[in-house]
């Protein structure tokens, strides 16, 4: 390698990093994992993720919108007090919208929480390959004979999915129930009695669209379990979820799961594309109304807003929360040698770019024990769980697909206020497991009697789905120096320009221990910039990392963030 002339080295160590916490407290019940996709034939054709920020951007950070209980609602609360009975129900609007499911979700927050009916108990017992042999009828496919973009195709509950939904289609503004019918389904040989058969009732359902080729159907959305969901863009796999809001992750009381508990598809007029549904989201402290507006593409595109209303005094919320999973990956310091593939992950690093415009990447991360980071307090310009590396070579997996998994990127719109970008990673001894969630923490309590709307957009995507205005981080390589003790990294940036170099600082510093011998070097095979620097870690147990390089004072790259811990 080159090294490059004129380079400046600033070394800050056993410094604080402001915005990087660490708390340890008992881990959260693993979420259900999505069961694969069920294919169902449809013949029809269809046509064709500093010491010297940038300069702070004019975009200023979304306030708060919350907004008191109606007076409807507020007598439903004071009748339900006296009588769960006697609260209202919510008046009709002519044509069905987002302010008729608004309505309910206020009532509902008004009544005590009622535990949902569970699942009969053969069906819970149904393995994963047994509840993948449910198959829908074709003649059960919805929107089948009226649109030509999009088609429904309901679950049933079994395995996990535990939880019933109910499912509406509006149509020219009417309101229509789509009950469940065992006749939807062909159960093929499996032990369910027909009592089971008829009590099963939807778990979700799943939206699909000609995504990738003119003529063939392919899964755009999936809404099953709690309040999961997850989309695809063209050429992508199911990796990352979202959903719709969490509510004590990694906190010691314990995680609740919320669920949806109906839906209301909003039947596209022909040649439309775009599908729009609402949601109504019940849980033991908290209810809500949804809508969820998806734009497929090579980029698939969500509108989501949110008003929720707490049944009572919440401190752990989490706002658009998304979900996914990492095992291990070269920036480890901790190695898997016994498994062939290079790397396993649904996403490989947590990408910010902060409301002052600076853009940061933090590699993911399989800890030994729970860690919870906290990342910015203030509202970002956007963040996302991304997977940047697209070569099958890096993963080697020809099942799983990993480099097909999609990046999923959150813009916040109105609502979020003050508070904090949490990181929250979780030891698992598998691929199975989801054990990293990304959200936004508000600042304040969330009361009941107060309705709290929020709104943001979403991109799926095998493309990044947002791209630095400065060079990305695109390897990040951890170890020991031979035949030494120190803590060894390496960060391979993007194609920086050569003008750019000349004079070109390296910022480094860490909250403990002492950073040792930096260096920037050009790689005459690929003309990329490495920065490497070893971290003399004795007598410490956990160093917060931070490097980037500057300019004139100006960031030409990423902000590095990385948390090592003592093995």
């Amino acid at each position: 390698m080159r090294q490059i002339s004129g380079v400046t080295f600033r070394i800050v160590c056993g410094c604080v990093l402001a915005g990087l916490l660490i708390s340890s407290c008992s881990p959260p019940a693993d979420p259900a994992p999505e069961a694969p996709q069920q294919d169902v034939q449809i013949d029809e054709p269809a046509p064709e993720e500093g010491a010297t920020p940038p300069a702070p951007l004019a975009a200023a950070a979304p306030e708060a919108v919350v907004e008191t209980l109606s007076a409807e609602a507020a007598a439903a609360l004071a009748a339900s007090e006296e009588d769960a009975s006697a609260a209202p129900a919510p008046a009709a609007t002519p044509e069905f919208d987002f302010e008729d499911v608004h309505r309910k979700a206020e009532i509902l927050a008004s009544r005590p929480y009622q535990t949902p009916p569970g699942i009969p108990k053969e069906a819970g017992a149904m393995d994963y390959d047994a509840y993948r042999r449910i198959q829908l009828q074709k003649e059960a496919v919805l929107w089948q004979d009226s649109s030509d973009r999009f088609r429904v195709l309901p679950d049933p509950r079994g395995y996990l999915f535990n939880q019933a939904i109910r499912l509406n289609i509006i149509e020219n503004g009417k309101e229509v129930a789509r009950p469940y019918a065992p006749d939807d389904f062909n159960f093929f040989d499996l032990p369910l009695s027909d009592e089971t058969k008829t009590l099963l009732g939807f778990a979700g359902f799943r939206i699909v669209t000609p995504l990738n080729v003119a003529g063939k159907w392919d899964e755009l959305i999936s809404f099953r379990g709690a309040s999961f969901f997850r989309a695809l863009g063209a050429g992508n796999l199911y990796g990352a979820s979202a959903r719709g809001i969490s509510i004590g992750t990694a906190s010691p009381e314990g995680e609740q799961f919320p669920y949806f508990r109906e839906f209301w598809l909003v039947k596209p007029a022909p040649g439309a594309d775009t599908v729009r549904m609402y949601a109504l989201l019940d849980g033991e402290s908290i209810t809500g109304a949804y809508e969820f507006t998806v734009t497929p593409g090579a980029e698939t595109r969500m509108q989501v807003t949110a008003t929720l209303f707490p049944r009572k005094t919440l401190t752990t919320v989490g706002i658009a929360p998304l979900t996914s999973m990492y095992f291990f990956s070269p920036h480890d310091i901790r190695k898997f040698p016994s498994d062939f593939r290079p790397a396993v992950h649904d996403s490989e690093g947590l990408s910010i770019q902060m409301y002052n415009g600076e853009w940061v990447w933090r590699p993911l991360f399989n800890p030994k024990n729970l860690q919870v980071s906290v990342l910015a307090d203030r509202p970002p310009l956007g963040f996302g769980l991304v997977q940047r590396k697209r070569a099958f070579e890096e993963y080697s997996d020809i099942e799983a697909g990993y480099h097909h998994r999609p990046s999923v990127w959150i813009q916040p719109r109105t609502g979020w206020g003050e508070g904090r970008l949490t990181l929250v990673e979780i030891p698992t001894v598998n691929e199975y497991n989801d054990n990293i969630v990304a959200y936004w923490s508000p600042q304040s309590a969330w009361r009941p009697g107060t309705a709290y709307t929020v709104s943001y957009d979403m991109k799926w995507s095998l493309l990044n789905p947002a791209v630095p205005d400065v060079a990305a981080v695109k390897n990040t390589f951890a170890g020991v120096k031979p035949a030494a003790s120190q803590q060894l990294f390496v960060i391979d940036y993007e194609h920086i320009p050569e003008a750019l170099l000349e004079g070109v600082e390296a910022d480094i510093s860490t909250s403990a221990g002492k950073i040792l011998n930096p260096i920037v070097k050009t790689n005459p095979e690929t003309g990329n910039v490495r920065l490497s620097f070893e971290l003399e870690a004795q007598n410490i147990d956990v160093a917060e990392l931070r490097a980037l390089l500057t300019k004139g004072g100006k960031p030409i790259t990423e902000t590095w963030l990385y948390r090592w811990r003592k093995e």
